[in-house]
């Protein structure tokens, strides 16, 4: 061991500071003024256990509270969402479904007005063929009555002619004698 005067070069002085700062509470020497607290006694540390026993089951309590207020948050949004979507899909069906008899009511349209401008094609026809058959009618009596009145006349003039042929003629004329 060399020792060279200095009072820090001494292997034995380190270890002393060393001792000195963990038992003394630093540099002010072997008490420096600081009281040490008692030592603990079985019941301390049993209270001291117990209450981290304690500090624990809150920890773990508020720690699955948080979990189950997360899982319940959770579960709100999972059914929100579904509920969401279920709406949404309602709306597609209904908003389909209203197309749809839209579509249908329109197609309906289409065929009713085809329909009655068939029947007003079918009316005019009905119309015309009435009307031409009612003049087809009157024409033929027209004719019948024309063809009445120039038998009647070739008659008369036939009549006529004759008797003009016949010299005077007296109807129910008295009876002569013949002698």
């Amino acid at each position: 061991m060399s020792d060279n005067g200095s009072f820090f070069s001494s292997d034995w002085l380190g270890a002393f500071l060393i001792i000195a700062i963990l038992f003394g509470g630093g540099f002010g020497g072997f008490g420096g003024g600081r009281v040490m607290p008692p030592a603990a006694t079985p019941t301390d540390v049993q209270n001291a256990v117990n209450n981290q026993a304690v500090q624990s089951g809150i920890q773990n309590v508020l720690l699955s509270s948080a979990n189950n207020n997360y899982e319940t948050a959770r579960l709100v949004e999972n059914q929100t969402m579904q509920l969401m979507n279920q709406n949404n899909t309602n709306l597609i069906n209904a908003i389909q479904g209203f197309n749809n008899i839209g579509q249908q009511i329109m197609n309906q349209t289409n065929v009713l007005g085809s329909k009655l401008d068939q029947l007003g094609f079918q009316m005019e026809n009905c119309c015309c063929s009435i009307k031409t058959l009612i003049k087809d009618n009157q024409i033929a009596d027209l004719t019948n009555q024309l063809n009445q009145a120039n038998n009647v006349a070739v008659n008369s003039a036939q009549s006529q002619y004759l008797l003009s042929q016949m010299g005077k003629w007296v109807a129910n004329a008295p009876a002569t004698a013949a002698g």
